[in-house]
């Protein structure tokens, strides 16, 4: 009972709220049913049992709370806070919630803003989310970003989802003329074993002290961007070391239709699982000095609302070639029972394993309340990819999506290897 009454309170009460107009004054609500039919392989009797076609539906219940409270004159409260309720995690019928139902909950934001020299200096306590990068897909800026939150992001092809944690720290922010300088300091917050446990449904511990510096200049028609990332775990972490990582954006109007936009990230050394033997099924670590992540792209957008968007995205730490192959080989047969092991392919997420991918996204208005959109991202190695289709239905305060994700290619690609076959989303929103 301890362990759902926090999660099933707060859900309760985003509910509860956003079922109740008159209460809502100075607060905006969201809260969303999502209906979710999946099609996927599901190995029966692991590690060596065979992998059947199974079809499941998930059904999640999610809610959103936020609110600015000013104070004073240039100082004021804010936050965001986010429960979920979801019977089906796991997405596999042979792995369902101890009790019935899976509760999560978060406080993505909350922080204090005061303007100590208004229009010049800002300073802000507390958590809040840090989001450089304009990519879609792929975001090589968000160097300090937890993912999304809930069940929704991957089906419209974004990286960034509609909630995600924030984390705790201290920012302040110079702003002279068009220049914009500022930092961001989050210090290393584990209590251990039992205080994690405690605070699962308010906040994600923060296993390392982090320092993240942002330039911001407006040169003309071009607004450039420039960070850099100190992180370490410190004294009495397992990871004692100082890690690195510098980044770069610029984004410019061609004319009133187009945006074009580049970034690249780089880290002094990041870890990563390579196959030594495919058919031995045998791995290794191997570390990697200053891999880039860079993306570049474009969206062209006419009087009509019709938007083309296109990305090309370069993962420094992917695979490729003779490595690629051997990935490739070692999963195939990890996937057919021939060993057991690590799951090498999807170490750094879903779809990350190559070092080249493309993407393209078409979207527009049919008329006033409905709008479709259309994507795909392409694996430029072994050209196997996911598509989906949005269908989008507004009226009044209320929001009607309907979602497909399909993944295609061969057991001898990337997407073909993903247990995924298909993903329908049937999406219910309400705004106040």
């Amino acid at each position: 009972m301890k362990r759902i009454l926090l999660p099933g309170l707060l859900l309760g009460v985003l509910i509860g709220v956003a079922s109740r107009p008159s209460a809502l004054w100075a607060w905006d609500a969201q809260a969303l049913l999502d209906v979710l039919p999946t099609a996927a392989l599901v190995q029966q009797t692991p590690p060596f049992g065979p992998w059947m076609q199974t079809e499941t539906t998930e059904l999640t219940l999610q809610g959103a709370l936020s609110h600015t409270q000013p104070i004073v004159e240039g100082l004021s409260l804010s936050g965001t806070v986010w429960g979920m309720a979801d019977s089906l995690p796991s997405q596999s019928p042979l792995s369902t919630p101890a009790a019935k139902i899976d509760l999560q909950s978060r406080v993505l934001e909350m922080k204090l803003v005061w303007e100590a020299i208004p229009g010049t200096l800002i300073w802000d306590a507390g958590k809040k989310v840090i989001h450089p990068s304009s990519g879609f897909f792929r975001t090589p800026l968000n160097v300090i970003s937890h993912g999304p939150l809930g069940n929704t992001a991957n089906l419209t092809g974004s990286a960034v989802g509609t909630w995600e944690e924030g984390w705790v720290g201290t920012d302040v922010t110079l702003l002279v003329g068009s220049l914009s300088i500022a930092d961001f300091f989050s210090p290393r917050l584990e209590g251990g074993a039992a205080a994690d446990t405690a605070l699962q449904y308010l906040s994600t511990p923060q296993p390392d002290w982090q320092d993240l510096a942002r330039v911001d200049l407006r040169l003309g028609e071009a607004d450039v961007r420039l960070l850099g990332l100190l992180s370490t775990g410190g004294p009495g972490s397992g990871d004692t070391s100082v890690h690195v990582t510098a980044g770069a954006g610029l984004d410019t109007n061609i004319g009133q239709a187009v945006t074009v936009r580049a970034e690249v990230s780089a880290e002094n050394s990041q870890n990563r699982m390579v196959v030594t033997d495919s058919q031995l099924g045998t791995t290794g670590a191997q570390a990697v000095s200053w891999a880039p992540r860079a993306l570049a792209g474009f969206t062209w957008t006419n009087a009509d609302q019709l938007s083309v968007m296109a990305e090309y995205y370069y993962n420094g730490a992917g695979f490729i070639g003779d490595d690629y192959a051997r990935l490739i080989a070692y999963s195939q047969n990890l996937r057919n029972g021939s060993f057991t092991g690590p799951d090498v392919l999807d170490q750094f997420g879903d779809f990350s394993a190559a070092q080249h991918y493309g993407f393209a996204r078409v979207a527009g208005k049919i008329d006033d309340k409905l709008t479709a959109a259309g994507w795909t991202t392409v694996n430029l190695q072994d050209f196997s990819g996911l598509t989906g289709i949005v269908l989008t239905l507004s009226y009044d305060t209320w929001t009607v999506n309907a979602s497909l994700m399909d993944a295609w290619g061969n057991t001898g690609t990337e997407a073909g290897l993903s247990p995924l076959l298909w993903r329908v989303d049937m999406e219910v929103s309400l705004f106040l």
